[in-house]
């Protein structure tokens, strides 16, 4: 039986390997030169790629600007309303 998937499996793999448009590995390889899907797509990557650091830019701005808001409050706070000699 497990000689028999496997024999399937090779037959499978060999059909898929012999036939490029079936055997396409990335959404690019299909498409006509001049497509305008080549574009659309490259700038979704683009997209996918900037998310993350445009998400952490976020995060550390807004957690630099309370730290500091945090702490100009102290040092207002803490500032001595009278000079003692």
């Amino acid at each position: 039986m497990m000689k028999l998937k496997g024999a399937v499996a090779m037959i499978g793999g060999m059909i898929v390997a012999a036939s490029p448009r079936i055997a396409s590995a990335c959404a690019m390889c299909g498409l006509s030169p001049g497509d305008h899907a080549g574009h659309a797509f490259n700038t979704s990557v683009l997209f996918m790629l900037a998310s993350p650091y445009v998400s952490f830019a976020a995060i550390g701005g807004i957690t630099w600007f309370v730290y500091r808001r945090s702490t100009r409050a102290d040092r207002d706070s803490n500032s001595p309303t009278s000079v003692k000699r």
